[in-house]
């Protein structure tokens, strides 16, 4: 398990363009990569 930090801009626009989901787990935020469709 390895944690990688972007900055919020980058995860916006990833949220954005529907290519990320974002869960929050409690103890911080994990980014799940969408299946690509």
């Amino acid at each position: 398990m390895c944690s990688i930090k972007f900055s919020l801009g980058v995860i916006q626009t990833l949220v954005n363009q529907k290519l990320v989901k974002i869960k929050n787990t409690g103890a911080g935020f994990f980014v799940e990569l969408e299946d690509a469709k």
